[in-house]
Parts: C-alpha cells; structure tokens; sequence
C-alpha cells in the first residue's frame, strides 16, 4: 500500500513530467525524489488518480485534483522562503518539497494572500490558483495599487508582482524587489525612480506597471 506522501510525490511528478510536454513513465520516474516501481503505478491506477497508456502517464480528474494541491503547496512555499525569507533557491526547494505534504489549508491561504497571489515561482513555474485567489484579490484590490499610480513621496509595501514575463520576475528579486518590502517612489520621469533598503532604482515604466503596492498612510 502506497503512503500518502509517496502518492503526492509521484501525483507531482505526473504533472511536472505533463508541463514538459513529456509524459512517459521514464520522464516520471526522473522528476520523482522516491523510485517507482510498476507495482506503485499499477496501486495509482487502481485508486483511479493516473491512467497509463503504452508507458505514459496521464493523471484522471481525482488524481489531477490531488496534484494540483501538492504543487500549489511546494510552490507557494518556495515563494516565501525565497521572497520573504530570503532563503537560497536550492535550500527553499528542499524545505518545500517536505511542506508540501504538511501545509494546512488555512496557511496556504495566508500565505497566498500575504504574497498577493502570485502566478509564478522563483524558477518561473505557474502556480496553481486557489478557489478563493480571484475572490480574494478583487477584495483586496482596492487598498492596492500599480506602482505607476503612485506620487512622488508616496510609501508603499510591495503586494505582489505581476510580470509579463516570468524571466523579469528574476530580475527584479535579483534587485531586492520582492513582495513585503517598503518602497518610495522617488520620480515619475523621465524613469520611474524608487528608494528601498537604503537602495535606488530607476526602472522603465513597462516595469513599473508589474509591480503592485499597498499604499502606507
């Protein structure tokens, strides 16, 4: 009988192995830390999470459930570790895989809405949203606004950022710019200038309108 956790890792590894663009068992096998042996496969498809058909692998719609929530968990973790904390991305990466399986619903939803509901990873992966991410982003909407809204003077604490491309988001955490951290907008033109941890950073108004603040009074 499979354990719970065996049965997440190999869930993930399923919906990793798919977001490749590579589902074979082989490819499973690979992004799974615990081996897997047919006996394992054959236990999942008999509890209907994966389906297996000429040595690939496709997750069922309770299996695609369960391994969205494991890779929503590992990913969320690995954004505060990284953003917040500050941790190294292989440290933050060793400590999410084991959240992953413990995370309580009610945390997960903190730290969701403390991050401000991001849509990717540090390693630029998608993450999954929650049920409630819509509701509770246009909830808080109004007490956030675009970088760009704000005047010269003005205090915000970052909410979240929201790149048009995965690959700035490195970018900018690179720069310290990451959600929780306290930035006054300097000037407006002719580039946006920010001050933040004893820093200074001029940046492109396309770069601007990525990040999101919560005004401070």
């Amino acid at each position: 009988m499979l354990s719970q956790q065996k049965t997440e890792e190999i869930l993930e590894a399923v919906w990793v192995a798919d977001e490749e663009g590579d589902d074979s068992a082989a490819n499973v096998r690979a992004h799974c830390p615990e081996d897997v042996s047919d006996d394992d496969l054959a236990e999942l498809q008999r509890q209907d999470l994966v389906i297996t058909e000429d040595q690939h692998l496709r997750l069922t719609g309770r299996g695609r459930t369960q391994a969205r929530g494991v890779v929503r968990r590992h990913r969320l973790t690995e954004s505060l570790l990284t953003y917040v904390l500050k941790l190294p991305e292989s440290q933050a990466h060793e400590i999410a895989c084991h959240m992953e399986h413990i995370l309580p619903p009610e945390m997960e939803i903190s730290i969701c809405t403390l991050l401000g509901h991001p849509e990717f990873s540090p390693e630029g992966k998608p993450i999954p949203p929650g049920e409630d991410c819509l509701e509770r982003l246009d909830s808080v909407q109004v007490q956030i606004v675009n970088l760009c809204e704000m005047k010269p003077g003005e205090e915000g604490r970052i909410a979240y950022i929201k790149p048009k491309h995965h690959r700035r988001l490195h970018r900018l955490s690179s720069f310290g710019i990451v959600p929780g951290v306290v930035v006054e907008l300097h000037q407006r033109s002719p580039a946006y200038v920010i001050k933040f941890e004893q820093t200074e950073l001029a940046i492109d108004r396309d770069v601007a309108e990525d990040i999101y603040v919560r005004r401070i009074s």
